[in-house]
């Protein structure tokens, strides 16, 4: 007896929701948390897009080890810079700190004794764990604010009500950063405070010979690169690791995200600023 399309498409993505389930337990926190969301979005966006966040998730191993090695590629050249500079100090922008995941991973390449740090992180419960953190190390300042172009407030959005985390990586200010995967909603009661990134830039720029950014904000990078771009505050970088979130937005705003990117990209280099995605 033949089976209706629809239900062998059914049962089709049954089968890969199985098979992925089985899969991700064999896998790491990281990649168990990017192949649930892949899982996703089966039903809604089809077999295709799914298999394109699923193979993204399991190459995240490969390109985590191509990234440390590009990272302490860069470190020891800016250490050679350091030795040789006037203040002899660097400085590690961490936009977008969540609870600390990037300081633990560059403060291995951009060490403490060499470098101090800013970790800028809106959402309030993540706050703890990066006090935490700079119980440990005295160099260390946390701003509890959004990186933005402007000073000034905005809403932070982030999951819908039945996926509650209150350190959820997804929180934003920008309303489509996840739209591939669900509709934010407002994840804050208050409003969050929001500030210039290129100004702290520049004004840091002045203190430090190094200054080292990575930017891991929902979606909103995208205007933040822009206004450094047009004020020139990217040629003040030594080095950005950015992490570009068109992956998770719909069809025709991933398209052109997509070719923004690679401009971006190309202005930074142009710049001679180092620059890699953040993953």
């Amino acid at each position: 007896m033949s089976i209706p399309l629809a239900a062998a498409n059914g049962h089709w993505g049954m089968w890969m929701l199985t098979a992925a389930t089985q899969l991700v337990a064999r896998l790491g926190t990281r990649v168990v948390g990017n192949f649930q969301r892949s899982a996703g979005v089966l039903r809604s966006e089809g077999l295709g897009r799914f298999l394109q966040l699923s193979a993204l998730s399991l190459s995240e191993p490969l390109r985590s080890q191509w990234l440390r090695r590009r990272v302490a590629a860069d470190a020891r050249q800016a250490l050679s810079k350091l030795d040789t500079a006037t203040k002899r100090r660097g400085l590690f922008i961490d936009c977008g700190s969540n609870i600390g995941q990037g300081y633990k991973f560059f403060s291995r390449y951009y060490t403490p004794d060499r470098y101090d740090y800013v970790l800028i992180e809106p959402n309030m419960n993540c706050l703890p764990h990066l006090h935490a953190l700079r119980s440990e190390k005295l160099t260390m300042e946390i701003v509890a604010k959004a990186a933005s172009v402007k000073d000034g407030y905005a809403e932070l959005l982030g999951p819908p009500s039945d996926r509650p985390e209150p350190t959820h990586e997804g929180c934003s200010i920008v309303p489509i950063h996840n739209e591939s995967l669900y509709r934010s909603q407002r994840f804050a009661r208050d409003l969050v405070e929001t500030f210039s990134l290129s100004q702290m830039i520049r004004a840091k720029s002045d203190l430090y010979d190094v200054v080292v950014l990575k930017l891991d904000v929902e979606g909103a990078e995208y205007e933040i690169l822009d206004d450094m771009i047009r004020s020139g505050i990217h040629r003040d970088l030594y080095a950005a690791y950015v992490e570009f979130h068109s992956l998770y937005m719909r069809n025709s705003e991933r398209r052109k995200k997509r070719a923004v990117e690679r401009k971006m990209i190309r202005a930074f280099l142009d710049a001679g600023t180092r620059f890699s995605r953040w993953i």
